[in-house]
């Protein structure tokens, strides 16, 4: 009986000795990316965006413009116009309407622009009169420089008797370069309006090709599900913005040209045009329009009546659109906070200068909507949103 007893155990333990033993599944744990990566990813996109200002920016405002014509370019296609048929009609639409309101205001223009050295004068000289007798705070500064130049000298035991000193001052204002500079700049602007209008052709006619491109390099479906949700965001989002920024564009021209025309400012309509495109950035364009009117009222009128009545005018203009007319048409664009917006604002307007404060806002509303689409940034989305 003991060995009938024991001999089922060692069948079992043979068993169990044959038998392969079970190793345990090995689970691989994502690391976290380490924060020393990420500063040097996020140094080099900022350093790649300065660097290649030159390049993104024609092609940023290419694909505004496309998103802005694309609409009647698809109407168009709707009534069986082809795309190389309609995209030529709709730009030169487009470009013909401009160049016919530039002819409009020739007049006032080539008067706002020839009045514009008188102005300076006037200005210049009104300063001069307004400081003489008093000692300014660049007279106090001098002042103490020269002290100081003087003690530096009398330490290092530098002696002038008997020296006749010579300082030849340079000019610091040259007629010359400076009509060479703006001529250069006017170069500069024609050769980048030629190539963002060749790229939002190009743009045009093509289409949702890229779209569709970009959809087919994702390799799963669901991947592709999210891209063509991030996409058709943006493009919402971004068409929002545009009309948007024309309703308000618009009514502020109009607004200005009226309260100027009513309080008797000459070129009234140039101003209107430069408000409409001024209040178009940020924080600068409004402050550019208000110190550019006053002046321009001071010396029309040449009383500082007048003067802080334009000036006044503008600056209510100005909150109006602001405070009012701005967040209340972007919030519904875009529904992104105010802080966030001011952030934008200085980022890009510190990478891009001027184009940035200029394009901050939908560059800040697309990134907004590919992250809402992201689950790993949606906490980014929550930031930006309002």
């Amino acid at each position: 009986m003991a060995l009938t007893h024991h001999r089922p155990a060692l069948v079992a333990s043979d068993d169990i000795r044959d038998e392969e033993p079970v190793v345990p599944a090995v689970v691989e744990v994502e690391q976290p990316t380490p924060l020393s990566m990420v500063v040097i990813a996020g140094v080099a996109l900022i350093a790649g965006l300065w660097w290649g200002k030159v390049v993104l920016i024609p092609i940023v405002l290419s694909i505004l413009i496309s998103y802005a014509l694309e609409p009647i370019v698809a109407r168009l296609h709707t009534w069986h116009v082809p795309r190389v048929v309609g995209v030529p009609i709709v730009l030169t639409i487009v470009l013909t309407s401009g160049v016919a309101g530039a002819y409009g205001l020739r007049g006032e223009a080539s008067a706002f622009i020839e009045r514009l050295p008188s102005a300076v004068h006037v200005v210049a000289t009104s300063i001069q009169h307004a400081t003489r007798g008093t000692p300014s705070a660049v007279s106090r500064v001098q002042q103490a420089a020269d002290e100081l130049e003087k003690a530096a000298n009398a330490a290092t035991g530098k002696k002038r008797d008997g020296v006749t000193q010579v300082r030849i001052d340079e000019p610091t204002f040259r007629w010359s370069s400076w009509m060479w500079q703006g001529w250069q700049g006017a170069l500069e602007f024609a050769a980048q309006s030629f190539v963002v209008l060749c790229l939002a052709y190009y743009l045009l006619i093509a289409g949702d090709l890229y779209k569709r491109k970009l959809v087919r390099m994702v390799p799963t479906f669901s991947d592709r599900k999210v891209t063509v949700g991030i996409l058709d965001e943006i493009n919402r989002q971004i068409e929002r913005f545009l009309v948007a920024r024309v309703v308000i564009s618009l009514i502020v021209g109009v607004a200005v040209w009226l309260s100027f025309r009513m309080l008797g400012v000459e070129e009234a309509g140039v101003w209107g045009v430069i408000s409409a495109v001024l209040y178009a950035i940020p924080l600068v364009g409004p402050t550019v329009v208000v110190l550019g009117a006053a002046v321009a009222a001071f010396v029309q009128f040449g009383t500082w009546n007048m003067t802080f009545a334009v000036g006044g005018i503008s600056i209510v203009i100005g909150a109006i659109e602001g405070n009012v007319l701005t967040p209340w048409l972007m919030s519904r664009a875009g529904d992104m906070n105010a802080g966030a917006v001011f952030v934008s604002l200085m980022f890009w307007g510190w990478i891009w200068g001027i184009w940035g404060l200029l394009l901050a806002v939908p560059i800040t509303a697309a990134i907004k909507a590919a992250c809402e689409k992201i689950p790993e940034f949606q906490n980014v989305a929550e930031l930006l949103k309002k």
